[in-house]
């Protein structure tokens, strides 16, 4: 009886595990043209933001990233403003450099009956440690 009971609650514990993070392919790093930048914008895994997927515009792009994702695209030299379509004024600016990738992270927190979004530009090797864990998402608007 116990063995069942143990068995029940090591799969089930499985299941939830499994549809933890977003779905897709494991990161990669892009090789973009040495004229143009390379900007990764990415959203950690965090059990209480799970039910938000905000859209969010970065440069020329929109998209909804789940909990666990990630989003590369290419974009040209000059300034680069990242915001959510429902907070402008939590916005992300900064000057992209041709030949340069640049990480930022996404982290959307629970506020009220909505949420708020946030934007860091992160650091390569810290941000290299954390969009291993997430996938890559194609829900572009």
């Amino acid at each position: 009886m116990i063995r069942s009971v143990t068995g029940i609650l090591a799969g089930a514990v499985c299941m939830m595990l499994a549809g933890c993070g977003a779905q897709g392919e494991a990161y990669q790093p892009m090789a973009g043209p040495a004229s143009r930048s390379v900007i990764y914008i990415y959203r950690p895994y965090k059990v209480l933001s799970l039910e938000a997927t905000p859209m969010i515009t970065c440069g020329h792009e929109s998209i909804e990233l789940e909990p666990g994702g990630y989003y590369d695209f290419v974009e040209d030299s000059g300034p680069v403003t990242c915001a959510p379509a429902t907070d402008a004024a939590t916005e992300l600016k900064f000057d992209a450099r041709a030949g340069e990738q640049y990480f930022i992270k996404e982290d959307v927190d629970p506020a009220g009956l909505g949420s708020h979004v946030r934007f860091r530009l992160m650091d390569a090797a810290v941000a290299g440690d954390e969009i291993r864990e997430c996938s890559r998402q194609g829900i572009k608007q």
